[in-house]
């Protein structure tokens, strides 16, 4: 019994994540409403506020599981190719989600928004970076605004860039001269 009931929670969840990302892609997030929400999903009232809150816990729920689900094609900060490599996954993986990415970043709600991926950045810039002359929660920092906006100005633009052409934009802008020693060392 226990496992039907697992089953069925399951399948609400993913019904109301999966309708708030088609309404935010079709409305934009400040105009989707939690009615909204429980009627494209076809869920109750309460059925709703029984998992969240409100609408913006939603929101980080939709959000942690993007995230969750990116760290997997994330290589090890360690490995000498991790850099470039992690924003070429970064970039096919947007890619995937660009449409509500699209939405999202635009919205009033991506400074919020951006503060797990940016803490996530900073960790893992922090690894990757260590050692530089500059200080490397700075130098993390820098690379993570940098790649969010860059990721904004491509979904703007109606992704005309590959993600390989856009990481290697990256790689060129950002990456590279980050991981050269400065003239100093």
């Amino acid at each position: 019994m226990q496992q039907q009931e697992d089953i069925r929670i399951q399948r609400t969840l993913k019904a109301l994540r999966q309708a708030f990302i088609e309404l935010i892609i079709e409305q934009g997030y400040e105009a989707v409403t939690v009615r909204a929400i429980i009627q494209r999903a076809n869920v109750g009232n309460k059925t709703f506020y029984r998992h969240y809150p409100d609408k913006e816990a939603l929101l980080y729920a939709v959000v942690g599981e993007m995230l969750i689900e990116g760290q997997q094609f994330l290589i090890p900060p360690d490995s000498t190719i991790a850099a470039e490599q992690n924003t070429l996954n970064a970039f096919r993986f947007a890619n995937q989600y660009r449409d509500v990415l699209r939405v999202l970043l635009r919205s009033p709600i991506a400074e919020q928004l951006l503060g797990p991926m940016i803490e996530f950045g900073i960790s893992e810039g922090e690894r990757s970076f260590a050692g530089r002359s500059l200080p490397t929660d700075l130098v993390s920092y820098h690379f993570v605004a940098s790649m969010m906006s860059l990721m904004r100005w491509w979904f703007e633009r109606g992704t005309q860039y590959t993600p390989d052409q856009m990481a290697e934009f990256v790689n060129k802008l950002l990456i590279r001269p980050m991981s050269e020693p400065s003239a100093s060392e």
